[in-house]
């Protein structure tokens, strides 16, 4: 048995209309504003990756190449993580 298909059609007054378009601007500022500081290292950033070097890393890029480097370097010694991911996080 097929599920039917609704479309429903939605028009907005005059009256809501500029109302619809400052909530849309209100939501592209918060977001610009989100992308611009997901963006810059903070101080909590580098003293995670100082505390726990490949969770530092992982946090800010993910499980991506430069997660593993550190997680290598870190089990050579805790030193090599360190610079490595105080250099991946800044750059």
């Amino acid at each position: 048995m097929a599920i039917p298909r609704v479309s429903i059609v939605v028009t907005l007054t005059p009256e809501l209309q500029p109302m619809l378009e400052s909530l849309q601007d209100a939501v592209e500022a918060k977001r610009e504003v989100f992308l611009n500081t997901s963006q810059k290292t903070t101080c909590i950033d580098l003293l995670l990756a100082i505390i726990l070097p490949p969770l530092g890393v992982f946090l800010k890029f993910g499980c991506k190449i430069e997660f593993w480097i550190c997680l290598l370097l870190t089990f050579f010694r805790w030193l090599p993580g360190i610079i490595n991911v105080v250099w991946v996080i800044t750059k």
